[in-house]
């Protein structure tokens, strides 16, 4: 309970991960962050989301804005009114994945395929394809890669080449306010 307090939300808000043996834990995921699924059990079925997290210790994963949850939680920056609503883990067996070219839900099997990488290395991946066909479910990109080119960079490769700060002898390299600032008047002598 006191993880969740320093991180500034109310311990009725989390509730406590139902525990999965591990012999029960799946072993090879079909499933990861970013992919659109369909819910085909429970109380937000026959609807369409994207996958926020994924919980391997619990097999359950969180849908975006599915199954949520109201909670009446002490008065807080978060929930200025007291109720926050929260996404509730959804079991992974109550997921299905969409067909890339129709968006309808679809049983899946993985495949071992060799891929040919940028720099001409030759590897056997794990793939995803739709049941009984050769159509591939591609992995979804992740979103938080956004600088991907130079123009994200403020400092050009040549302003860092040049020197604009030259120590002189003479001066301290700290000024000697700061010094007084940061020395510590309890220190004993």
């Amino acid at each position: 309970m006191h993880r969740f307090k320093a991180q500034g939300i109310s311990s009725r808000m989390m509730s406590k991960p139902q525990w999965v043996h591990p012999k029960d834990r799946l072993t090879k995921w079909n499933i990861v962050t970013g992919d659109k699924v369909a819910i085909i059990a429970g109380k937000d079925k026959d609807t369409i989301g994207e996958i926020k997290s994924v919980d391997r210790k619990t097999n359950t994963v969180i849908v975006e804005g599915k199954k949520l949850a109201k909670k009446h939680v002490p008065l807080q920056p978060a929930a200025p009114e007291g109720i926050m609503r929260k996404e509730q883990p959804i079991h992974v067996s109550n997921v299905m994945l969409l067909h890339p070219d129709t968006q309808i839900p679809t049983r899946i099997e993985r495949r071992r395929v060799e891929k040919t990488l940028e720099d001409g290395r030759v590897v056997n991946r794990w793939t995803r394809f739709v049941r009984n066909s050769d159509v591939e479910i591609p992995k979804p990109t992740r979103k938080y890669n956004d600088r991907g080119s130079e123009e994200f960079f403020a400092t050009s490769p040549e302003d860092t080449l040049k020197v604009t700060y030259t120590p002189s002898s003479l001066e301290p390299p700290v000024p000697s306010d700061l010094v007084k600032e940061l020395r510590n008047i309890h220190r004993k002598k």
